[in-house]
């Protein structure tokens, strides 16, 4: 039977047929980069069969578990052993640092690979021309670069400006240097790689090095060689992690609205169909069965393709991903068979789920009374429907309610939810609102014919209306709420951020380099601080802000220290130090330490910028910016990021509106062909019938437009004062009128072909141009 109507209606089913194949496309396609962007083994490393980590610290609140270095004498006790265990060939510790080449006074490459571009010479890279380094100031690089044998390089390193040697070639990428050159570059390792003898096991091996480590390290083999990824590209793969993790909702939730919006109207439509079945004495479950069997059917016609579809595009997509910094060089993407697997089985759910409610309502609607009301509309808002959309109503509200009373940490979280909320409770109250929205601004042209059929359509179709204006609604609704909460918060922080600076112009980066190197820094007059990492004996990372002329240790009141206390810290060298607390304050993030001593101990550490009480000094990688050119560039690296994010997320809600939008006015239009015979009988133009679809279609546009502005915008009001009241300073709200207009416009435009063409279709089959005559 659902085979047979599927046949029989086969246009009914596109909207429901394109949704799900959208959105199996995309969830496929995501899975599969999501299966690829695993934490990958560093190509220097990838040669090792096992690698040792360092003793391991998870945050007890989760997060990104870190790696403490070991000391010198730690080092130097792991190395002998672990080079002395059966099967290992060498045992090589893992220093990478940064460096990037100079070329006419700036450095080049990536910013983000140079930070741990440059590594000692372990003898596990094969020459391609000259020889190993063997005196501080050599260096062998890739072959790739053009620099011959002999040649100087000018490079950039932490310390400053140098110029190095080459004196050989490779054909790995990198910059590798004597163990002399390293050791004033490099912070502590925390990885020794091990190079297993001919014929030795990974797993023998592994199984060797507990009782030799004791309790300070662990043995890693297979893809768990995985955490020696450097942090930058675990922090990397963790931000394009949250965008596929965001699509993935956001597309199966829009899924299942559009899938339940769809069937919910197409069973209204087919009331006297289903009346029909049920008078010839079909149960209600049959009802259900064969509305749950039409879905699934679809869903796995539409499945198939989709997922082909998603994985197919999957791999192109890598190359975007690395280039707006949502994966790290080398990503790629390959075939995993259990991403289209997953996707179809989503989209059987999502199909399951969304016509699971129309169906049962469906199925309790007596024969006769399916029979008695087929010709005209049911009304549009029933108990049910009343119940939830006041509910939600009340919490919506409950919820701002409670925005004077909290703190400015939650007061974003309790606009958001608010706003949310009341967006669903005005999608399922729209119904209750089409009648006055349509009264009053069609009131100009009451009395035109056109006027006319449109009032008293949307009068006695209220429930079709809403149908295509919910959607419409939260489209809407959540693009303004979005995009323009982010934009006035991006507007506060620049505020909030130059208000902290009181001098004039900075000392920044530039935008091809990760940071300051020491001596830009001491070259500038004025203020700076050294950012590094200090180790408790737990193993806990702090942030540590190296300060000059700090007296000592200042902690933050957090850490439940007292002035007086001697604190041991181990620093990024691995070195440990008992440091005793000169004073707790508020004030510092976490700890404040002299600059001296944290550059002592941390030679690959850069700083960020330096507040300049003086005239800038030219130096390679660093650049003249005023404070509030520093702030906006700072805060448009991470803007970049959420514009990217909310990209994705509206095109993706906003393909889904105008799909349910299309899909609804073209079976409402479909089924309304009798009535536009019978106006083209009373003396009707085609013309006229196609301007009453479409000012019908602009009409359900315009009312979800105006629903969810209604939510939108009180809820960026909102936003704005709590953002007020935590800056302490006037902040502009910023709508986000072009956002808007897109939006609209995207579903003003497919609102009228969903329209006109059926019309016009109609139009030319001659289902509009009969007469009374035949």
């Amino acid at each position: 039977m659902s085979l047979a109507m599927i046949r029989y209606r086969w246009s009914s089913f596109l909207g429901t047929f394109a949704a799900l194949l959208l959105g199996v496309a995309v969830l496929a396609g995501s899975l599969s980069l999501w299966a690829a962007a695993r934490p990958r083994v560093p190509d220097e490393l990838a040669g090792a069969a096992v690698i040792v980590a360092a003793p391991r610290y998870d945050p007890p609140d989760g997060g990104f578990p870190t790696f403490r270095p070991w000391s010198a004498g730690e080092l130097d006790r792991l190395t002998t052993d672990l080079a002395a265990v059966p099967g290992v060939a060498a045992a090589v510790p893992d220093r990478p640092f940064y460096v990037q080449r100079i070329v006419d006074g700036r450095p080049v490459g990536d910013r983000r690979e140079a930070l741990h571009s440059g590594r000692p010479w372990a003898g596990t890279v094969a020459l391609t021309a000259g020889a190993a380094p063997s005196r501080p100031g050599e260096v062998v690089v890739d072959a790739a670069l053009g620099v011959p044998v002999g040649a100087a390089l000018p490079v950039l390193t932490a310390a400053g400006p140098a110029t190095w040697t080459v004196s050989g070639t490779s054909d790995r990428p990198g910059f590798y240097v004597a163990p002399a050159t390293a050791d004033g570059l490099a912070a502590g390792p925390r990885f020794i790689a091990l190079w297993l003898a001919p014929g030795a096991r990974a797993a023998e091996v592994a199984g060797r090095l507990p009782a030799v480590l004791g309790g300070l390290g662990t043995a890693l083999t297979g893809d768990a060689r995985g955490a020696a990824e450097p942090e930058s590209d675990q922090r990397t793969r963790w931000i394009g992690a949250q965008l596929i993790i965001a699509v993935v909702f956001v597309a199966t939730f829009v899924a299942i609205f559009v899938v339940a919006s769809t069937c919910a109207f197409s069973a209204a439509q087919r009331r006297r169909e289903l009346g029909l079945l049920r008078a010839v004495g079909a149960t209600p479950g049959q009802v259900r069965r064969m509305l749950l069997g039409e879905a699934l059917l679809v869903a796995l016609v539409a499945g198939v393709p989709g997922a082909l579809l998603g994985v197919a595009l999957a791999p192109p997509a890598a190359g975007p991903f690395v280039a707006t910094g949502l994966e790290p060089a080398g990503f790629r993407v390959g075939f995993t068979w259990w991403a289209p697997v997953a996707a179809i089985a989503v989209g059987l759910v999502v199909a399951g789920l969304g016509v699971w409610l129309s169906a049962r309502r469906a199925s309790r609607v007596p024969a006769l009374e399916a029979l008695r009301v087929a010709a005209a509309e049911p009304r549009p808002m029933t108990l049910a429907r009343w119940i939830t959309g006041l509910a939600l109503l009340a919490l919506g509200g409950g919820l701002a309610l409670l925005l004077p009373g909290s703190s400015a940490e939650q007061k974003p979280t309790i606009v958001l939810s608010s706003a949310m909320v009341l967006l669903v409770a005005a999608a399922l109250l729209a119904p209750v609102f089409v009648v006055p929205i349509v009264r009053l601004v069609t009131w100009p042209a009451r009395r035109g014919p056109t006027g006319l059929l449109v009032r008293e359509g949307a009068r006695v179709s209220a429930r079709r209306v809403a149908s295509t204006a919910a959607p419409v609604l939260a489209a809407v609704g959540f693009a303004v709420l979005l995009v323009g909460t982010f934009q006035t918060a991006d507007a506060a922080v620049g505020i909030e951020d130059t208000a902290k600076i009181p001098e004039s112009a900075v000392a920044a980066r530039s935008d091809d380099s990760p940071g300051l190197s020491e001596a830009a820094v001491r070259a500038q007059p004025g203020r700076s601080a050294l950012t590094s990492i200090v180790y408790l004996e737990s193993g806990r990372p702090l942030v540590a802000s190296g300060v000059p002329g700090s007296a000592g240790l200042v902690a933050s009141p957090e850490l439940g220290w007292a002035a007086g206390q001697t604190v041991p810290l181990r620093f990024a060298d691995g070195a440990v130090v008992a440091v005793p607390v000169a004073a707790v304050s508020d004030r510092v993030g976490s700890v404040e330490l002299p600059r001296d001593l944290v550059r002592a101990h941390d030679p690959a550490a850069l700083t960020d910028v330096v507040y300049l009480a003086g005239d800038f000094a030219p130096a390679p990688g660093a650049v003249r910016m005023t404070a509030r050119q520093f702030v906006e560039r700072e805060a448009a690296e991470e803007g970049d990021l959420i514009d990217l994010f909310l990209g994705v997320l509206l095109a993706i809600s906003v393909g889904y509106t105008g799909l349910a939008v299309a899909n609804t006015l073209l079976m409402a239009t479909n089924a309304r062909r009798p009535e536009f015979d019978t106006l083209h009988r009373t003396g009707a133009t085609t013309g006229q019938i196609v301007r009453v679809v479409v000012s019908e279609a602009l009409l359900s546009v315009l009312v979800g437009s105006l629903l969810g502005l209604a939510v939108a915008v009180p809820a960026l009001f909102e936003s704005r004062a709590g953002l007020q009241d935590e800056i302490g300073a006037p902040v502009t709200l910023v709508m986000p009128w072009g956002t808007l207009a897109a939006v609209v416009s995207v579903c003003g435009v497919l609102a009228v072909l969903a329209a006109a063409l059926p019309t016009l279709r109609a139009r030319g089959g001659g289902a509009v141009a009969r007469t009374m005559a035949g």
